[in-house]
């Protein structure tokens, strides 16, 4: 069993020292004990593993100085402690040369290292994608606008590097705002294309630095496959697609369908869910932007006809007036995926006077970490 070398230090990931099987067992066991507190009898299928190792396609590191810029992940042992990264197991091979070629060039300029507290600084973010059945890399640097940076010395430092999967795009990010979260305040494209392009399956889908995509690329071509199954659609049937994101679980159901509605919120999202839709050819889908909580609650006639309801929430699951919303709707079936088991089977409970799970069926998209997300089919009562 091959542990990081920054594991003993760096937050980015917890169980490596544990064996991949065990890491499944514990997962599989924590779910037996929610069933047994909520659904008593509620089948569980097998857990689906994953690749254990260089699985993630994205990573969003932090600059920090330490006498010199380091820039890396958040210490596990030390509270606001930035870890210098010389590798990253759960994401690429390519991690160690792309983070040094980065180190060496801003240390060589001797550009400043944002302050979150005076909020005074330059270096913010290290962003990397990279697709893992297409084999491209997506190189991001996250700064504040109170440098210039060395735009064509970055563009040819990088494309120097020999990468298992060569760059194909180099963006500079400028996010002046106080959150430490990534803003995308504006983006300028420094090389090559503007988006990546990740196949699942049959499918095609562009990624944009900012776009949210599943972070397990092998492991969503299964999951998607799965809810194609599960949903058992007939070109007659109608499908509405709440939390949407990109469109991707959409436009796998979208041959099996008659229609596909996507609900999704942000605007630059849709856009995006449109384009991979066009990339595939795919006619019988529509996205629209909107909150989902206004959207079921101000709509009822033009999704009333919707035979199943997809529902992929963010973390923290369900609202109860969506949960009111979606029982008023009425679907015939509901399939329901979410990455936090508990608040997936809190909302289990607050539909549970109208609908019941077949079956709850886990799958690790993110081995080495506490983190999975769960699938289950619902029908009325």
């Amino acid at each position: 069993m091959k542990t990081c070398k920054h594991f003993n230090d760096c937050g980015g990931c917890r169980l490596q020292d544990i064996l991949y099987k065990d890491q499944l067992s514990d997962k599989e066991n924590r779910i037996k004990e929610l069933i047994s507190s909520y659904r008593p009898g509620l089948k569980l299928n097998p857990i689906n593993p994953s690749q254990s190792h260089f699985y993630r396609n994205k990573m969003e590191f932090t600059f920090a100085a330490d006498g010199r810029v380091i820039c890396g992940l958040y210490s596990k042992k030390q509270k606001g402690k930035v870890v210098d990264l010389e590798e990253c197991l759960i994401f690429s091979k390519d991690a160690g040369k792309l983070l040094s070629k980065v180190k060496e060039f801003v240390n060589k300029l001797n550009y400043s290292v944002y302050n979150k507290y005076s909020h005074q600084g330059f270096l913010r973010n290290l962003i990397i994608r990279q697709t893992k059945f297409t084999g491209q890399t997506m190189v991001a640097i996250v700064t504040t606008s109170k440098e210039q940076l060395d735009k064509d010395n970055l563009v040819k430092e990088l494309l120097l590097l020999e990468l298992e999967s060569p760059i194909s795009s180099i963006y500079w990010v400028i996010n002046d705002s106080l959150s430490d979260a990534v803003v995308f305040e504006r983006k300028k494209l420094l090389y090559g294309e503007a988006y990546l392009k990740e196949e699942l399956g049959e499918l095609s889908f562009k990624i944009d630095v900012d776009s949210f995509f599943q972070v397990n690329p092998r492991m969503s071509v299964n999951f998607y496959k799965k809810i194609r199954d599960y949903a058992n659609l007939t070109k007659k049937q109608n499908v509405l697609d709440l939390f949407c994101g990109v469109g991707s679980i959409g436009i796998f159901l979208a041959a099996s369908a008659k229609f596909v509605w996507g609900i999704e919120a942000a605007k630059a999202i849709v856009d995006m869910a449109w384009q991979n839709a066009r990339e595939n050819k795919v006619e019988n889908i529509s996205f629209i932007v909107s909150d989902v909580r206004r959207f079921l609650n101000t709509q009822k006639e033009f999704y009333k006809d919707a035979d199943l309801l997809v529902v992929n929430p963010p973390r923290s699951g369900l609202s109860n007036k969506i949960i009111r919303a979606i029982l008023r709707f009425s679907p015939k079936a509901i399939i329901y995926s979410s990455c936090n088991p508990e608040a997936f089977f809190r909302d289990l409970e607050g539909l549970k006077g109208a609908y019941k799970p077949d079956f709850i069926e886990p799958f690790d998209f993110f081995p080495h970490t506490p983190h999975l997300e769960c699938l289950s089919l619902l029908k009325p009562v």
